[in-house]
């Protein structure tokens, strides 16, 4: 094998370890409570999300909506349909306990009532005091989309014991080398030291 097949190989274990460090949601469960995640894939864009017992007023400080990082019905899909393809899952293990987020949506921050669950991002200011936002539901069985275009209070939510405002954040892309590529990186230059002398 001569130097450059060499080099290649090493650069493709490499690139290959550090996409699977990087890759994964991580999820924040607290006393059994699912209250948000990070490392949510929304088209190519990292997220965090927190779910909030309460009203878009609390989610986005007054329902504004500026705060919003979704402002088209595209956007506000496309993070729903992340949601329940990469959060909403069953047989999630966190800190060694296992949940199931699909089958028992009341595990969700602000959902209490048992096998149901609406999911609230809101994405337009519609305006005397009114706000646009998209909606699923995650229940037991049969999730549904709710309404990708409904138009309500910005309370709207208050005491409501079935559905939770979600609260988005892009995270910042931080290219961290892992263990592994550094010490592959390592071996790299051992072997390129080798040659030369040979």
């Amino acid at each position: 094998m001569n130097f450059k097949m060499l080099k290649a190989a090493f650069a493709g274990v490499v690139l290959s370890v550090s996409a699977l460090a990087n890759a994964g949601v991580i999820y924040d469960v607290q006393n059994g409570t699912l209250m948000g995640a990070s490392g949510l894939d929304i088209n190519g864009e990292m997220y965090k999300v927190t779910f909030v017992d309460d009203s878009c007023n609390a989610a986005y400080s007054g329902c504004d909506a500026s705060l919003f990082d979704f402002t088209t019905v595209q956007g506000a899909t496309a993070a729903l349909d992340a949601l329940f393809a990469q959060v909403f899952l069953d047989d999630v293990i966190v800190d060694g306990v296992e949940y199931d987020f699909d089958t028992l949506p009341e595990l969700t921050n602000g959902c209490d009532r048992a096998g149901f669950c609406e999911i609230w991002v809101p994405y337009l200011d519609a305006g005397n005091g009114n706000v646009t936002s998209a909606w699923y539901v995650n229940r037991s069985a049969n999730d549904y989309t709710g309404s990708i275009a409904w138009t309500g209070a910005y309370a709207y939510g208050d005491n409501r014991d079935y559905m939770t405002f979600t609260n988005f954040e892009r995270m910042a892309a931080v290219p961290e080398p892992t263990t592994l590529a550094i010490f592959a990186l390592g071996i790299l230059g051992l072997a390129s030291r080798r040659m030369k002398k040979q």
